[in-house]
């Protein structure tokens, strides 16, 4: 019996001298290059996700919890006059473009003039809006004939309650940067070909409640491979 005890004293000293957690849980992509990430509250339901440079990958990221969760992948954490966490320096998507399936559940807030949002470059939320016509609009004896929404995508927007679609930033401080948002219950899909220029190691986070879901735990590790 201590024969058997010294063993497994060994070899926890040996995982821990390699760096190793016994109970550590790592995410890898799957055979179809996706790697499923639960948000709740608070946590991605992982220590550590792998991915290698060169890859395609996709973050299948599901809110299983009962508050709107984001997901931000960067370096450098950047906290508010307040002190609370606001985001990263820098930004993992910088030099890539993801693909996000609801397009409306991603964001790029570092492309966004956050003293003068302009909200023309916004994919909203889900109603198909394509044949509104702001033009046709009679407000009485204002005259908006020759209003034009050229750039607006509303092809996902819903309006009817004033909903800016998934983005909710209501007593929020806006952290730049690209992020995807889900609501209790929803799920979204975040596609990207890993950059040869970002291996290393980057932080995963929620910067939701003014920080409080970062600072609750809600935060992992990304590792890039060199490929």
């Amino acid at each position: 019996m201590r024969k058997i005890r010294g063993c497994v004293a060994l070899l926890a000293l040996t995982a821990s001298a390699c760096g190793l957690a016994e109970d550590e849980v790592v995410l890898r992509p799957d055979a179809a290059g996706e790697v499923v990430i639960d948000m709740d509250e608070f946590s991605f339901g992982t220590d550590r996700i792998e991915v290698v440079a060169g890859e395609t990958v996709t973050f299948v990221l599901v809110n299983t919890g009962d508050n709107e969760h984001e997901f931000m992948i960067g370096r450098n954490l950047v906290e508010t006059d307040l002190g609370y966490p606001n985001g990263f320096e820098h930004d993992f998507f910088e030099t890539t473009t993801p693909v996000v399936d609801p397009p409306s559940a991603g964001m790029d807030m570092g492309a966004m003039d956050m003293g003068d949002m302009d909200m023309g470059d916004m994919d909203m939320s889900d109603d198909d809006h394509a044949d509104d016509d702001m033009g046709d609009m009679d407000m009485g004896d204002d005259d908006m004939g020759d209003m034009d929404m050229p750039d607006d995508d509303h092809a996902d927007d819903e309006m009817s309650d004033g909903d800016m679609g998934d983005m909710d930033m209501g007593g929020e401080d806006a952290h730049a940067g690209f992020m995807v948002q889900r609501r209790p219950g929803e799920v979204a899909r975040l596609t990207v070909t890993i950059p040869a220029d970002v291996v290393g190691e980057w932080d995963v986070g929620c910067f939701r409640g003014r920080g409080s879901h970062w600072d609750a735990g809600m935060r992992t590790t990304l590792v890039v491979l060199a490929a």
